[in-house]
């Protein structure tokens, strides 16, 4: 069943919803606050933290990112930048995720079916659909 985008934003922020790949995601929802992603992925614990840049109800959540588990030294020029943004489509939403500052194609793939897995655990958790 096809969401208004008030409901996939709802399901999307909802404390409990786990949908980011089982993290539980804490922020204030105020630009310029702390963002956190905690959870397990293959069996190992991350915290994950960035910046909120730009919060919009019910429509736009654009923020910074970076894992420990990257490897990579935890400076600016490491983070992920991402923004994820809902549109009204013929009485459903389309998710649109860009994320942007990935080093390598293989972490660009890695990274697209990570998104595809979170999109859908999030479609399958409230009817919403992606074109």
């Amino acid at each position: 069943m096809a969401q208004p985008p008030e409901r996939v934003w709802a399901e999307l922020l909802h404390p409990g919803a786990r949908w980011m790949l089982g993290a539980n995601v804490e922020t204030d929802f105020q630009p310029g606050s702390t963002i956190t992603f905690e959870g397990h992925f293959f069996g190992r614990q991350f915290a994950d933290h960035g910046t909120l840049l730009a919060f919009e109800r019910p429509r736009l959540m654009h923020f910074t990112h970076f894992s420990p588990l990257s490897g990579l030294e935890d400076v600016p020029e490491n983070y992920h930048d991402i923004r994820i943004t809902l549109e009204p489509v013929d009485g459903g939403t389309r998710v649109l995720v860009v994320q942007q500052n990935i080093d390598t194609a293989e972490h660009a793939q890695h990274s697209a079916q990570q998104w595809e897995q979170a999109l859908g655990t999030l479609a399958h958790s409230d009817g919403a659909h992606r074109r």
